[in-house]
C-alpha cells in the first residue's frame, strides 16, 4: 500500500535550502579562516626561528673549531686577513711538519662563499662555515699591538658574519673570538 506524501513531510526530506548552505558556508568561514591564519603565521615563526638558529649554529660550530685548532699551532706559515696557515700539531713527535699536520683556514673574501679547512695532504678543502659574509683574522704581538710577524704572533681575534637570505628575509650572526696560541716557540 503507497502512502500518501504530505507537502509538509516532503520538505523535510527536501534537504537543505539554498540559504541555510549559505548561512552554513559563512559560519565555517568565520571559524575556520582564524584558525588557518593562526597555524600559517605559527609555521612562519617557526621557519624564521629556524633558520636563526642555523645561522647562529654555523657560525659558532665554524668559529669554535678554528680557534680551537689554531689554540694547538706550533708555528705560522701565513697571516692574512682572511688566511692563515699553520702547523697544527706534531701527530707522529718527529719534530717536522707533515702534511698531515699543516692546516690552512681560508675564505675567498666573495660574500656567500663558505670557510674552508684544509690540510696540506688533502687535494680538496672542506667546508668548516656556510652563508659566509665577511671573515677577518688580526694578529697581536705580546704588546696587544698589531703584527705580520709570524714569529711574534702572541693572541689572533677571528671575526666571522654569517648572513643567510630566505623568504625575503636576512638572517645575520657575527660572532668573534680570540684565542692564544699554546705551543709556540716549544
Amino acid at each position: 500500500m503507497l502512502k500518501k506524501i504530505s507537502a509538509r513531510s516532503a520538505h523535510k526530506e527536501s534537504g537543505l535550502s539554498l540559504v541555510e548552505v549559505l548561512i552554513t558556508i559563512a559560519i565555517l568561514a568565520v571559524v575556520l579562516f582564524p584558525i588557518y591564519e593562526f597555524l600559517r603565521q605559527g609555521a612562519l615563526s617557526w621557519q624564521i626561528g629556524e633558520n636563526k638558529t642555523e645561522v647562529t649554529q654555523n657560525a659558532r660550530i665554524g668559529l669554535d673549531k678554528m680557534c680551537n685548532e689554531i689554540k694547538h699551532a706550533r708555528a705560522f706559515y701565513t697571516l692574512g686577513s682572511s688566511q692563515v696557515r699553520f702547523w697544527w700539531k706534531d701527530l707522529n713527535d718527529d719534530e717536522l711538519a707533515d702534511a698531515n699536520e699543516i692546516i690552512t683556514y681560508n675564505w675567498s673574501g666573495t660574500s656567500g662563499d663558505d670557510l674552508t679547512r684544509k690540510f696540506d695532504a688533502e687535494a680538496e678543502a672542506t667546508p668548516l662555515a656556510n652563508y659566509v659574509d665577511s671573515f677577518e683574522f688580526k694578529y697581536y704581538d705580546i704588546l696587544s699591538a698589531e703584527t705580520a710577524a709570524l714569529d711574534a704572533v702572541h693572541f689572533i681575534t677571528a671575526t666571522l658574519r654569517i648572513k643567510k637570505t630566505a623568504q625575503e628575509f636576512d638572517y645575520t650572526a657575527i660572532m668573534r673570538k680570540a684565542v692564544y696560541p699554546r705551543n709556540m716557540n716549544i
